[in-house]
């Protein structure tokens, strides 16, 4: 195209897009045909390019101010549930029928809707929303998984009222809900519901599914080209975590689809049925397979065995339950503060955490990490942590204000410390 062309083509793209948003079927079917007549571009072409206009639209493009970036202003990646599910972007899941996929995401976000982290993860995260948009499947196989769960319909969390934390998109007819596809009706669709609903984690079943009659599901660059809209316009913008659901390839270990479907995707995780040794057609479990995981302090690529018992998720290995110790470590590093030592080396905190809270070094480990990654403390150096000014100054304002409370005190106890034991007094390894 000249560069008339282009400009009336994107005029045309705009009205598009802007007939979708007002759901206006009729504007947008005429808007489409005389595109495809005009510009002699097939189906294909023009949802092709009315994406990448989208993208180009929503993810606010700039000349470069700098010949480098700004490290200062980038944030690291970081859990909404630790270990599990990500800050702002986006994840896939895959296995063979049977390993639980979509029963795996439903206690996820059932637990994620109480602020509870799952398996071999115990720390408390803040409560979040979900929706599962069920298109591979349908309705019927999230209600099949509800029900292994022990769950509901007229439980809180997924009943209408004010408490709904779990929302569903599927073909049900009867209620005027069709099948979720990801072009840019079900895109813009998806991202409005985000917005007003306040979506923490959206759970999409599957990637086949919903490619179909939107884009081509083995090729590369349509595949990345997908998952770039979901994790830069929907995940990043609004702090959500988008989990796609895939089924096991041809290959051994590997996903179907295009190589792009596991390459952009920052976490992914391989479900596998994990059979009995002595007899091959008994499933004992679940094996859960980290193939990544970039926001991980510790354990990129951890492996995870667990059952279903009861209604609950239950590790089937003995296994180090991580998790978290926040309060403990701000604790310490305040100690340390007040006797004149701003930085602390990794060694004295894990040693006086066991000591004083009974934490566990992968529990410290994988805190002082997060911590780090969420600007809550300060790693200056290597092995070395320190408190945020943020954190000094209200240790300033508290001392001042004790300071000045045990000088007009009448109690003769606030005067005697000689029996407290200061953390400079437990031995700790060099």
């Amino acid at each position: 195209m000249n560069p008339y062309q282009e400009d009336k083509f994107t005029f045309f793209i705009e009205d598009l897009i802007a007939a979708i948003r007002e759901e206006d079927e009729d504007a947008e079917m005429n808007i489409y045909s005389e595109i495809k007549f005009k510009f002699k571009l097939s189906d294909d072409q023009i949802t092709r390019k009315v994406m990448k206009h989208f993208y180009h639209l929503k993810s606010d493009f700039r000349p470069a101010l700098k010949d480098s970036v700004d490290l200062s202003t980038v944030e690291p990646l970081t859990y909404l549930m630790d270990g599990w599910l990500l800050k702002g972007d986006v994840s896939l899941t895959y296995g063979s029928y049977g390993s639980g996929k979509t029963t795996h995401c439903l206690y996820k976000a059932y637990k994620f809707a109480k602020g509870e982290s799952i398996l071999d993860r115990n720390a408390k995260c803040k409560k979040g929303k979900s929706l599962f948009i069920c298109s591979d499947g349908g309705v019927n196989t999230l209600k099949t998984a509800m029900y292994g769960l022990g769950l509901q319909d007229d439980d809180p969390i997924f009943a209408e009222g004010d408490e709904k934390q779990i929302f569903v998109w599927g073909n049900e007819a009867s209620q005027g809900q069709q099948t979720w596809y990801g072009n840019i009706n079900g895109i813009i669709k998806l991202e409005n519901f985000v917005q007003y609903k306040g979506i923490d984690y959206v759970v999409i079943d599957s990637a086949k599914k919903v490619s179909s009659g939107a884009f081509n599901y083995l090729d590369n660059v349509q595949s990345r080209d997908f998952i770039s809209v979901l994790r830069d316009v929907i995940a990043v913008p609004n702090n959500a975590h988008i989990e796609i659901l895939s089924h096991d390839g041809t290959a051994k270990g590997a996903h179907a689809g295009a190589k792009s479907w596991a390459e952009e995707p920052s976490m992914v995780l391989h479900l596998k049925a994990k059979m009995d040794d002595d007899d091959n057609k008994k499933q004992i479990g679940v094996l859960a397979q980290f193939k990544k995981d970039r926001a991980a302090t510790i354990e990129p690529r951890r492996s995870i065995l667990y059952k279903l018992n009861d209604c609950e998720m239950e590790l089937l290995e003995e296994k180090e339950i991580v998790g978290s110790c926040n309060d403990v470590i701000i604790e310490i590093l305040s100690d340390f503060y007040k006797q004149g030592q701003t930085e602390v080396r990794r060694a004295d905190i894990v040693t006086t955490a066991f000591n004083t809270a009974s934490a566990a070094r992968q529990t410290v480990d994988n805190t002082l990490g997060n911590m780090v990654n969420s600007k809550q403390i300060k790693r200056p150096k290597k092995g070395v942590y320190a408190l945020n000014p943020k954190d000094i100054q209200k240790l300033s304002v508290t001392d001042h204000f004790s300071v000045n409370t045990i000088s007009k005190s009448s109690n003769p106890s606030y005067n005697n410390q000689s029996n407290l034991v200061t953390y400079r007094d437990i031995e700790t390894p060099l």
